[in-house]
């Protein structure tokens, strides 16, 4: 990483950055071209420029912090798309009767619901009876070990079994939770830590299948806007 050119933006004073001419344009230029990211740029700006979204952009180029932008970084433009659900998920109605499940737990542990939804999907297809060759279980693939510091001393319920649908959503959203308390809130962060541990994650590296495994969940969460 280029720390000298590494640029943090806030996302939150990002419209206040872009140049006035770029907002102005009439028109999206077309998907699939590639970008070089510029003084003043983020993720957010970027994206609006461009005729697409954060998660599309993010997705794309296997961003795993959105906060982070390269000056000179070459971004690839992905092709629009309107947001629908998973044409699976709407062939099998048993799944699709847990979204109400999903919104509910992620309310209850303050989680994007689409977050939560999109990494479920994309880790069973809102599944519960897959179990992974290294044990992990249900909709939320939970590692046993896991599930008892979940159950155990995050929501203090023994009681809980990951092999039940509810419970196994619940644990999933109170995983997430904690994990984005302890990466700043950076949803790319949280997952690249759902997929290979927290310790490793903050201190900022990231297999190659780490990142593939963010731009993919990324990519399905956007489907569950």
């Amino acid at each position: 990483m280029r720390a000298a050119r590494m640029v943090v933006v806030s996302l939150v004073v990002a419209a206040l950055l872009a140049p006035a001419a770029a907002l102005a344009a009439g028109s999206a230029p077309p998907s699939g071209r590639v970008y070089v990211v510029r003084p003043g740029d983020n993720l957010e700006t970027i994206a609006k420029r461009n005729g697409t979204t954060i998660p599309a952009l993010a997705a794309a180029n296997k961003i795993i912090n959105p906060n982070l932008v390269t000056i000179g970084s070459r971004l690839k433009i992905p092709a629009s798309s309107s947001s629908k659900l998973p044409a699976r998920l709407v062939a099998h109605p048993a799944r699709l009767a847990l979204a109400p499940r999903f919104d509910y737990w992620a309310r209850v542990y303050g989680v994007p619901a689409d977050l939560l939804k999109g990494l479920a999907w994309y880790e069973s297809g809102w599944q519960n009876q897959v179990v992974s060759k290294t044990g992990a279980v249900g909709v939320g693939q939970l590692e046993p070990f896991t599930s008892d510091f979940v159950a155990n001393q995050l929501l203090k319920n023994p009681s809980l079994d990951p092999k039940k649908v509810d419970d196994n959503i619940r644990m999933s959203a109170r995983f997430l939770r904690f994990l984005l308390d302890r990466v700043g809130g950076v949803p790319g962060l949280a997952l690249a830590a759902y997929y290979q541990g927290l310790k490793m994650t903050q201190a900022g590296k990231f297999y190659n299948d780490t990142k593939t495994y963010v731009a993919g969940v990324t990519s399905t969460r956007a489907q569950f806007k």
